[in-house]
């Protein structure tokens, strides 16, 4: 809906005027490409910007992905919607960019910024399982291990057959930190806490 596509959109540009990441040159293209009225082109522009940082990313170059990932969004942050067609767009390309960054941020170990782009991502499409996956990836770096292994499991009930979400879980499992006996005792634990604040 033109709805959701809006508020994606708000993400994107709350995403790019966050903190620092919009320098005063940047913020003027993104001054001049909200003068634009050609949808196409202003898409056009962003699939060759993300383009270019798959290249940079290939190359292992990836604050050069990242710098091309972010203007990509720029171009995004400032389409009009009007269009159905232009609407679908948006939203496949800005996801795509959003993962691309967050694979970007993964590589270099940023876990904060990959949570919370994946986060972006699922909120609009819960079912995103590279978002599941990378975000899962992000747990683990952050020693979160139920957290991963819960977005790894949702990732699971999407595509029973991604190997790949297998391996992780089966990975995340095996290690003694989610062993079935830690589980229990954390169980175990979890119920004499509860017990004492009944009586």
């Amino acid at each position: 809906s033109i709805k959701n596509c809006l508020d994606f959109q708000e993400d994107l540009k709350g995403l790019l005027f966050d903190g620092n990441n919009l320098e005063n040159k940047d913020s003027d293209l993104f001054g001049f490409i909200s003068t634009l009225e050609n949808p196409k082109g202003v898409l056009e522009n962003s699939r060759n910007l993300k383009d270019e940082g798959n290249t940079s990313f290939k190359e292992g170059d990836f604050d050069n992905a990242l710098e091309k990932y972010s203007l990509s969004c720029v171009f995004l942050s400032c389409l009009a919607l009007q269009e159905e067609d232009t609407r679908s767009s948006f939203s496949q390309l800005a996801s795509t960019v959003i993962l691309n960054m967050a694979a970007s941020f993964l590589k270099k170990k940023e876990f904060e910024h990959v949570g919370q782009l994946c986060s972006i991502v699922l909120n609009y499409y819960p079912n995103n399982v590279k978002a599941l996956f990378r975000r899962a990836n992000t747990a683990i770096g952050l020693g979160k291990y139920e957290l991963a292994s819960w977005d790894l499991r949702v990732a699971l009930e999407v595509e029973s057959s991604n190997q790949e979400v297998i391996r992780k879980l089966r990975k995340l499992n095996k290690s003694s930190i989610l062993s079935p006996k830690v589980l229990m005792d954390r169980e175990r634990k979890s119920r004499k806490n509860m017990d004492r604040l009944i009586h």
